[in-house]
């Protein structure tokens, strides 16, 4: 059932309690449904888009700017998935091996995340030569409060609550006995055995340090909650052409045909090789006349023919010519960090956050590297030509085009010097308080986060449903 105000929700009894309605706090309750395991959500804005509700994502940021918080989150049932690109991808195995969780565990999620979010279980990967893939992406068109909406009004183990936002927990001797919620202007104090914190890259870390404010010793004071907050650096790193039927000769079946972008990731042995971040590129596959006729131009008053060659190929739709995106990793750091503001409250008096970001010099090498050898590849391969943007070729700056991805501040480990959760999702030496979401990640790869925090969310919900079995 769903609820406007907490003061609607009938007494029940709830084993576990979920602050947060996005993908990782609906798939988490999902997985309890099947289970029988009766859970409560509590979501911290309205069913629906309030301008009021986006307020209490106000943020400082110091350092880089990033996108504010305000328009990159969304504060409603569904949470962020009500305006996420879709796009849906694995974190790369050997890129997973750095979070010390089992691989195998978490892969065996992929079917039933693929469900949940409308997609084929189809992630295909092509050798294109030592430091190149070619990559396949599923785009989802879930919306998490459109398509679960109905089925979580009518579920009997499933109930939600609108309006209703956690300001911290309340406990000793390292047990959560409840939570201060407060709803409508007013408090209300949840009791349940398991609770989880499903609220987002940066709201998750904000919760856990007010909570370590407001409580002596319930949470561990050496975990670096808040720290080693990442996000994908998004950006323009230059023009170029792929001629597609020479690629697709190149790789004869192996060639992956697909509408939309080219897809192209690094291999692990250039990110080895070259100590640089994984990365993946995007060539886009939307025809840009105006901007294919400037390129011509330029060829055509450098080279005649070889500026003809390229307008034939382009007017047979065989190449793909315009800009060159990447979406790259970005690496831990712990002075990239969420911490509280000491002035600045939101309306239900919990302190605002402070993100401390700067950029990395790692990433502009990174995509430098990358970049000039996709160049190189394409010329010893003869499948086009690659320009990379001189800021970036002389490692001067790069331009995020958007920072909507928010990963680290509670991040995965078993040493809880540079960790705050074990494998299993429980915040170290707090007995049942557990996080969900991508700001457990321990790195974060260069694929979307979403189809990673589904399968964390669907874990999870097996492991606590094991706990609250063996307990019967």
């Amino acid at each position: 059932m769903i609820y406007k105000f907490l003061s609607d929700l009938p007494k029940k009894d709830y084993p576990v309690v979920i602050f947060g309605s996005g993908p990782a706090g609906i798939s988490l309750a999902l997985k309890l449904e099947k289970k029988k395991i009766n859970s409560l959500i509590l979501e911290a804005g309205e069913e629906n888009y309030s301008e009021k509700s986006q307020e209490s994502y106000l943020s400082n940021v110091i350092g880089d700017d990033i996108t504010d918080l305000r328009y990159s989150r969304l504060r409603q049932l569904g949470g962020t998935s009500g305006h996420w690109g879709g796009w849906c991808k694995p974190i790369e195995n050997w890129n997973l091996k750095n979070w010390t969780v089992n691989v195998d565990k978490i892969n065996s999620y992929s079917k039933e995340a693929s469900e949940i979010l409308n997609i084929d279980l189809k992630f295909n990967k092509t050798k294109i030569n030592n430091h190149f893939n070619q990559i396949q992406f599923q785009y989802s068109n879930v919306r998490f409060a459109e398509k679960f909406k109905d089925h979580i009004h009518n579920s009997k183990y499933i109930d939600l609550c609108l309006n209703s936002q956690i300001s911290h927990f309340i406990g000793e001797k390292q047990l959560i006995k409840e939570a201060k919620v407060i709803s409508k202007k007013k408090v209300f104090f949840i009791k349940s055995k398991f609770f989880i914190l499903a609220c987002g890259g940066v709201e998750n870390s904000r919760i856990l340090l007010w909570t370590k404010e407001k409580n002596d010793n319930l949470i561990n004071p050496i975990l670096p909650i808040g720290k080693y907050w990442m996000t994908h650096p998004w950006f323009l790193g230059g023009v170029g052409f792929l001629k597609k039927t020479k690629m697709e000769n190149m790789l004869n079946e192996d060639f992956l045909k697909y509408e939309g972008p080219i897809h192209f990731a690094t291999s692990q042995k250039l990110i080895e090789e070259k100590k640089i971040l994984s990365g993946a590129i995007y060539m886009n596959a939307d025809e840009d006349n105006k901007f294919h006729k400037e390129i011509i131009k330029s060829f055509l008053c450098v080279s005649p023919e070889y500026g003809k060659k390229i307008a034939r190929m382009l007017f047979n739709k065989d190449l793909k010519c315009g800009n060159i995106f990447l979406n790259l990793e970005e690496a831990p750091n712990e002075n990239n960090k969420i911490v509280l503001d000491k002035r600045l409250k939101d309306e239900n008096q919990i302190p605002i956050s402070n993100i401390h970001y700067k950029k990395s010099k790692k990433t502009l090498y990174s995509a430098k590297i990358i970049l000039e050898n996709l160049a190189t590849l394409f010329i010893q391969k003869k499948l086009g030509r690659v320009a990379v943007k001189e800021n970036i070729s002389d490692l001067n700056y790069y331009e995020n085009l958007g920072v909507h991805h928010h990963m680290g501040g509670t991040r995965i480990g078993d040493d809880k010097n540079n960790s705050v959760v074990d494998n299993n999702l429980k915040v170290h030496d707090a007995n049942n308080l557990y996080i969900a979401g991508s700001s457990v990640f321990t790195t974060s790869g260069y694929a979307n986060p979403t189809y990673t925090i589904v399968k964390l969310s669907l874990k999870l919900g097996d492991e606590i449903s094991d706990i609250i079995n063996k307990k019967l």
